[in-house]
């Protein structure tokens, strides 16, 4: 007969652990961040252009083609005014890099 230990959450275990706890409170922030880039982008855009961090008051988006890429700097300035306005530290301006998703 094995034994069966009882799932915990992962809140839980953060909770535990200050660094992992730290780290998921920044995941939890980049994934609101970017639902709300999503809900401002042009429906063919959603999901082809993410956040993909904000690196020194510039906030980092990553397209899935240069034609995407394209067309997030046309998208650009919505972007930022939403990012500035739920992001807790300022942010400056926008940019736009290519990132292939894996298997492509």
């Amino acid at each position: 007969m094995t034994m069966q230990r009882p799932e915990s959450s992962a809140r839980e275990i953060a909770g535990k652990d200050r660094q992992l706890s730290t780290l998921m409170r920044a995941a939890l922030a980049f994934e609101a961040l970017d639902q709300r880039i999503q809900a401002v982008l042009s429906e063919s855009s959603r999901g082809r252009v993410r956040v993909a961090c904000v690196d020194k008051g510039q906030l980092v988006l990553a397209a899935e083609s240069p034609a995407w890429a394209t067309r997030a700097r046309l998208e650009a300035d919505t972007c930022l005014q939403t990012a500035r306005g739920v992001w807790p530290q300022d942010i400056s301006s926008v940019k736009v890099i290519v990132q292939h998703r894996p298997g492509e």
